[in-house]
């Protein structure tokens, strides 16, 4: 069986009969209006991938300059490709969602924009030149229709789709390309790690309207992937916006995108909301890549820091879907009479979403988080096991690795277990061997004394379960609870001790722009801890030019095992599913995500029924309606996978 290789995207584009109906389920601003649905096809060639092709074309620009009438010969395209949502999606409506804090801005690059918000919202208002099918991982056109890659791999070639058009109506064009290209590389946009990544490449030449080339700089596996990904901007903006001008203008307000949606700066209430509006004039609403997504039309994204709180609203119907992080919560909490008699739904989905990176992340720049020693001992101080028994039903595994869950995982990499013992042989070893009156380490006179950073009140029953093991043994670890807008400040200027931190992750790897020591001392960059490995860095610069799968699965485990071996973090646990509550009017496809997408994909995959919809409804105003409580585990991915792999033997008979 063939290897598959699974990536979390992030983007705008990842039966009944409808009548009309209005949603008014849990009251407020959820009454919005939907499109009527009639009978759908599901047969994928009924929906053209290219329709009414080249209509918007220049018509000064010949066939073979990439104009109307270009056949695509000696060009790659992709046309076979599957549904991505579900075309018996219904149109219309709002959904509701929160985040745990307002971002300082709305920048796609830039200091402080590589927050949560930030991603959700460049998914939906740009787009790239091609995108990657969450199922299959093959290419799939977005503002290119068709690309070349030279014997080489070192230049690439795309044709821009002449019906692509920005928010502002302006045609997407070749330059564009150029322009955003000379957009990441500004040093005025103080973004190091993007430079790193587009460094890569040349300036791109734009050989017509439609054509450009872009070689590469460096070899480097991954330079079709992450060119063909990256955002396209609009020249015809930038001329007049470069990086200083940017990071100082646009902290929020928007450049125009060519995305099914937008958010307008009367949108914006600073600090508690914002709302992301789909556009009526999209270009490629009609592409077969889009049906079935973006059916909202509004998305307003609630700030609510406290997820007790967030609880209470999506219980009293003011938010849609509520993403279950507590296994007390879903162990003990969620038999309440609503989700009994169906009217909220409980799910927990598997697939194959990328394990992230999750637990409390050292400063090493910083004395005592300097000294390798201290950092292991305070991991075996950290009783995970015990956490994850009595607090946690068991329904987690412990985390031992930077690249959990799949092919790269090093399995060599220490089980670090809870062992008070061994931590206090360890410190005294690194010098903490003597107390003070008061029982405390001390060093040189200095009682050894910390502070974590937190971000959640959620997080304080394990917290202070870890500070009461480490006074114990007579370590003072001091608790401060920060906002998250300030906690992301402090954290990206490393103004920090220990901070309670989690990372999303990708199948695609790029551990030099979350290790390299090239970013250990600069603001805004992944590399929060600090880490400094002179091997790290020769595999990270190696690593490009590993074009062999296993000689890359090799690279990433040898990474992930000098990690393992450093302590940059104290990892602490994760499961491979997403446990999810929302109210019974929602319609989904098959697998409620996509095969390799996480919750955040609920806004483009996502819509209200009417049909549920009116029902649930009914059931809010008559207590004895019962409707359909759905099985609470989905596992339509991991039974695909069966299929696949019982289909494999003979598809190449």
């Amino acid at each position: 069986m063939r290897k598959i290789l699974y990536i979390c995207l992030m983007s705008g584009w990842l039966a009944a009969l409808g009548c009309g109906y209005l949603s008014e389920t849990g009251g407020g601003d959820t009454a919005t209006s939907l499109e009527p649905r009639g009978p759908v096809s599901m047969d994928k060639n009924d929906y053209p991938v290219f329709p009414d092709a080249d209509a918007g074309a220049d018509p000064a620009v010949s066939a073979e300059q990439g104009g109307k009438g270009f056949t695509g010969e000696g060009w790659e395209t992709n046309t076979e490709f599957d549904f991505i949502g579900d075309p018996r999606a219904v149109k219309g409506g709002l959904l509701r969602e929160t985040i745990s804090d307002f971002p300082g801005n709305l920048r796609i690059e830039g200091p402080e924009s590589n927050t949560f918000l930030n991603s959700i919202v460049e998914g939906m208002v740009y787009e790239t030149l091609l995108g990657l099918h969450p199922t299959t991982m093959e290419y799939i056109p977005l503002l290119a229709t068709h690309w070349q890659i030279s014997p080489d791999k070192t230049t690439y070639r795309f044709r821009i789709n002449p019906n692509a058009r920005w928010a502002d109506g302006q045609p997407v064009t070749a330059q564009d390309v150029v322009a955003s290209w000379n957009f990441m590389m500004d040093e005025g946009l103080q973004a190091p790690m993007a430079r790193i990544r587009w460094s890569k490449f040349e300036e791109p030449v734009a050989e017509s309207k439609y054509l450009v080339r872009v070689k590469s700089s460096k070899v480097n596996w991954r330079n079709f992937l992450y060119f063909s990904g990256m955002i396209i901007l609009p020249a015809h903006v930038l001329k007049d916006v470069d990086g200083e001008t940017y990071v100082l203008d646009y902290n929020f307000k928007l450049l125009p995108g060519t995305g099914p949606y937008e958010v307008l700066e009367q949108d914006i209430n600073k600090g508690n909301s914002l709302i992301i509006r789909k556009r009526k004039d999209y270009w490629a609403e009609k592409d077969r890549i889009n049906v079935g997504l973006n059916n909202f039309d509004q998305i307003k994204e609630i700030v609510v820091r406290d997820r007790n709180l967030e609880f209470e609203m999506f219980k009293k119907g003011d938010l849609d879907y509520y993403f279950v992080n507590r296994a007390q919560m879903w162990v003990e909490d969620l038999e309440f009479d609503r989700i009994q008699r169906g009217l909220i739904q409980k799910r927990k989905i598997f697939n194959h979403s990328p394990l992230g990176i999750q637990g409390l992340a050292f400063n090493m720049r910083r004395i005592p988080f300097d000294d390798i020693r201290i950092r292991k001992a305070l991991f075996h101080l950290f009783n995970r096991e015990q956490l994850v028994e009595k607090l946690m039903y068991n329904e987690y595994e412990l985390q031992h690795s930077y690249y959990s869950g799949g092919i790269y995982e090093n399995p060599n990499n220490p089980k670090i277990s809870y062992d008070p013992e061994l931590a206090l042989k360890i410190l005294a070893e690194a010098g903490w061997r003597n107390r003070d009156e008061r029982g405390r380490l001390v060093k040189q006179g200095q009682p050894l004394e910390l502070e974590l950073l937190y971000r959640s009140q959620t997080s304080e029953r394990i917290l202070t379960v870890y500070q009461e093991d480490l006074r114990k043994v007579g370590i003072s670890l001091n608790l401060r609870l920060v906002t998250p807008e300030t906690g992301f400040k402090l954290v990206m200027e490393r103004q920090f001790d220990m901070f309670s931190m989690a990372w999303t992750a990708s199948s695609f790897p790029d551990p030099e722009t979350s290790w390299h020591s090239s970013l250990a001392d600069v603001d805004n960059t992944n590399n929060i801890t600090g880490v400094k490995s002179s091997r790290l860095d020769e595999i990270t610069d190696a690593y490009d030019r590993m074009f062999e799968l296993e000689e890359r699965i090799g690279a990433i485990q040898e990474v992930d095992g000098i990690l393992a071996n450093l302590y940059p973090y104290m990892l602490e646990w994760t499961a491979p599913y997403h446990r999810i509550v929302f109210w019974n009017k929602f319609g989904y496809p098959s697998g409620h995500l996509t095969r390799t997408g996480d919750q955040r994909g609920i806004p483009t995959l996502w819509w209200i029924d009417p049909e549920k919809s009116q029902r649930l409804n009914s059931a809010q105003a008559d207590p004895s309606i019962q409707l359909e409580v759905g099985q609470t585990e989905d596992r339509y991915w991991l039974d695909f996978d069966k299929v696949e792999e019982q289909a494999e033997p003979t598809a190449g008979l």
